[in-house]
């Protein structure tokens, strides 16, 4: 029927006498346009429908991630409900206007089933563009999905409209997505890209005598464990929250809202009309776990970081706030979701600022608290004020050094200065960002730092909180310190129990890959060790627990080691340094040799995207086995004191990817081999080979992608580099040397030996066994033996 209206030009003839040409034109033309309306589903069949159906299904799969990732704050269900509907009224819209389309342009297709192809297509371009793959990338992806389902669909539209019985189209349909999913196994896509191959090492140690040193396991109570106190578990809040009964109707102590005016100037509509508030009236939300007693007890505040608005972030902490209440502390976990970023209402202007500003606001609010009388206040005198510690993950481990260094930003705010009389004694930032605000960076003295990052955080992917590190400094010795601590398998999300396991909202989420990645109790049990361990040594004087950040296989019975790798830097302000690199001279250092090495010469420190770390170092470029470098000690180096250290302390980070040019084709050199040698004013020398102490460790390579040959070319480029120089802290013990040199000359016959200190020595050199390599050489120096809490023991 079709073809023969199609073949007289889809005119019936006509049979009446023509009217004026005009109106003939228009009634030919009208015939034409139902003619042609009519003709629209004339090529479609059971299968092509069947097929049409498969590929709304898909398209409702895409919009149903979306919503995911687009949430409105109506609950899941009515968000799933708004957005399918919509989408399937569009799917309608577009699948009517596109086959009419298709019949009146003739083209010999399935109409509906070209439009629903096409449709699902677009769709799945748009969503994927907005998860920043790149246009060109969405575009084929988005298509490539469309070409899945509709060849997904027209399979089991044959099947289906098939005489074969029922029970065998079930079995047949397993049959071919078990194929298609071997299939894809079979060549590896999706996949993300494997580690680059390494060298083998050839197995020389030259004659050194390799007694290894055994770490003593830290004799202190597992920091992850619950302490001896009771937690008591109560909320402070507007009382006015819409959404959290707990700052709401159910809240326990009420407080006063905060306005922000004068710093936030945009505040959108949109989320007014979410909260019920703006910058005007910001609330004092928070959740406690306070230990049961009379106190005073540390004050801990925990603030999250940048999530979407709709999807609560504050009570991710609870593992934490509950851990540290149990030891002594009071946690407050802070609600700062007002500040966060919506799909429909954005952010509000310096959110990074304010929530800086915020956590002061809290901490104001809880001095007047606990210097309130009241049978229903318990925060009444059990504050202590001296022992304040911020905790912040993400966006909000950035704001808890804008806190601590309050005065770069909020020197001007009068209503300030009753926090004079706080001081806050530690700051931890776990993945933190580390963006200029009002062009000034957080700089912090006298404060312990403590910071942690995985190597597979999709989110923040550079370690931006060693830049931080750098910028904390110590004055006069005290017991203040602080760490970086740098986890292979860990990724932003997991350190929050409210954000998943995804580093990226829905459905951009999909492509990050999980492969390897440390189970999400593992890396908050890290994360519990490593806090509370920190806490415990500058809020409560357990001094033992330094022992951690010195050498983290001191607490390696505590930590999870089968699933991820760590390596630690570590600083105090009892630190004798020698050489830094990060100035022209170096205080103590004589001259500096290079032997047989390719290049010796400062360079900065580089991030994944090539971005100054905030430090410098020795580069160490060698090819060939036996390169040194050494560094000669003048004899006014170290003081008095000083001159008593008895441990040899120095970093050193891997910078064997610079040496493959950015790609995998070359195989990495073998890991560094590296010796000691250090010599005495009285002409003895010692050397240690590292590996007898602690074997270099591999550095973190990430494939951040389940594409993972795409990472160079989506998402900006984010993704280009597989890993991250990061420095690990090596503090030795002089001891050991002695042992080796005294093992060799045992063997000679000869067996005196005297205990050596920092004083004695007049040259340090390292020594580069292995073939060839790239390393950076930084904070060399020496520790006093008070200093250190590391014990070893000589093993075999």
């Amino acid at each position: 029927m079709e073809e023969n209206l199609e073949a007289n030009g889809g005119l019936p003839a006509a049979s009446e006498s023509p009217p004026p040409v005009k109106r003939q034109r228009l009634r030919k033309l009208g015939r034409w346009f139902l003619v042609r309306y009519r003709a629209r589903l004339q090529r479609e069949s059971r299968l092509t429908a069947f097929a049409a159906g498969g590929l709304a299904l898909f398209g409702a799969a895409a919009m149903a991630l979306a919503a995911l990732g687009m949430p409105t704050g109506l609950g899941v269900w009515l968000d799933m409900l708004l957005f399918q509907s919509a989408n399937g009224a569009l799917m309608l819209m577009v699948g009517f206007v596109l086959s009419c389309l298709f019949s009146f342009l003739y083209i010999p297709l399935p109409r509906r089933l070209s439009a629903s192809f096409i449709y699902t297509g677009v769709q799945g371009v748009v969503i994927l563009h907005y998860t920043e793959v790149g246009f060109v990338y969405a575009i084929i992806l988005g298509l490539l999905y469309a070409l899945i389902g509709l060849i997904f669909s027209l399979l089991l539209g044959v099947i289906a409209t098939s005489g074969i019985r029922p029970v065998r189209k079930v079995y047949i349909s397993a049959a071919l997505a078990a194929t298609a999913g071997i299939t894809a196994i079979g060549i590896g896509w999706p996949a993300p890209l494997e580690p680059p191959a390494r060298q083998e090492a050839a197995s020389d140690n030259n004659g050194v005598n390799e007694s290894v040193a055994v770490v003593e396991p830290l004799e202190a109570v597992n920091p992850a464990s619950a302490g001896d106190y009771s937690v008591l578990s109560f909320s402070y809040g507007s009382g006015k929250d819409k959404y959290r009964g707990r700052f709401g109707e159910e809240v326990d102590l009420i407080t006063e809202p905060v306005d922000a005016s004068d710093y936030i100037t945009y505040w959108p509509k949109l989320k007014s009309a979410f909260w019920g508030f703006d910058q005007h009236e910001l609330p004092l939300n928070g959740t406690v776990w306070m230990p049961e007693g009379d106190g005073p007890f540390p004050l801990v505040l925990i603030v999250h970081g940048n999530h979407l608005m709709e999807y609560f972030s504050d009570g991710g902490y609870a593992y934490l706030g509950e851990l540290l209440a149990s030891r002594g502390m009071i946690a407050v976990s802070v609600d700062a979701n007002f500040l966060n970023y919506s799909v429909w209402s954005s952010l509000p202007n310096d959110d990074m600022k304010m929530r800086g500003w915020l956590l002061l606001k809290h901490l104001q609010q809880l001095q007047t608290l606990s210097e309130s009388n009241g049978s229903a206040n318990p925060f009444e005198g059990r504050i202590d004020w001296e022992k304040v510690a911020l905790i912040g993950h993400s966006r909000g481990g950035q704001a808890v050094s804008i806190a601590a260094d309050r005065g770069r930003w909020f020197a001007e705010d009068e209503t300030f200065q009753s926090l004079e009389e706080i001081n806050i004694r530690s700051v931890i930032a776990i993945a933190p960002t580390d963006k200029r605000v009002d062009d000034l960076s957080a700089k912090l003295t006298d404060v312990n730092y403590l910071t942690l990052q995985g190597a597979m955080d999709g989110d923040v992917n550079n370690f931006y909180g060693e830049r931080q590190y750098h910028r904390t400094t110590f004055g006069a010795q005290s017991d203040l310190f602080k760490a970086a601590v740098y986890l292979s398998r860990a990724n932003h999300s997991q350190f929050n129990t409210s954000w998943g396991h995804m580093d990226e909202r829905l459905p951009g989420g999909l492509l990050l890959n999980r492969k390897g990645m440390m189970p999400a109790e593992d890396q908050r049990l890290a994360a519990k060790v490593f806090i509370s361990a920190f806490l415990e040594a500058t809020l409560h004087g357990r001094q033992e627990y330094k022992a951690l950040f010195q050498d983290y296989r001191s607490g390696a019975d505590w930590l999870p080691t089968d699933t991820t790798d760590y390596i630690v830097r570590y600083d105090d302000a009892n630190m004798a340094r020698l050489a830094s690199f990060d100035s022209s001279r170096q205080s103590g250092i004589e001259r500096t040799d290079a032997e047989g090495m390719k290049s010796a010469a400062k360079q900065q420190a580089k991030d994944r995207d090539g971005n100054h770390k905030g430090t410098s170092g020795m580069a160490l470029h060698w090819e060939k086995p036996g390169a040194l470098f050494t560094l000669s000690l003048s004899k006014d180096a170290l003081s008095k004191s000083e001159s008593e250290a008895d441990r040899l302390v120095f970093s050193l980070s891997n910078l064997e990817w610079e040496l493959s040019n950015g790609t995998y084709e070359e195989p990495l050199p073998p890991l560094p081999d590296l010796e000691i040698a250090i010599a005495t004013r009285d002409g003895a020398s010692y050397i240690l080979p590292l590996r007898s102490f602690m074997m270099p460790g591999e550095p973190a390579y990430t494939s951040f992608l389940t594409l993972g040959k795409l990472e160079r070319e989506v998402k900006n480029s984010k993704y280009k580099n597989p890993t991250e120089a990061v420095a690990q802290t090596y503090i030795i013990p002089l001891a050991l040397f002695e042992h080796n040199k005294a093992s060799a000359e045992d063997k000679a016959g000869n067996g005196a030996q005297t205990a050596i200190t920092a004083g004695d020595i007049s040259s340090v050199a390292f020594r580069f066994q292995s073939e060839r390599g790239k390393v950076l050489l930084d904070d060399i120096g020496f520790m006093p033996g008070g200093g250190a809490y590391v014990h070893y023991r000589q093993g075999t």
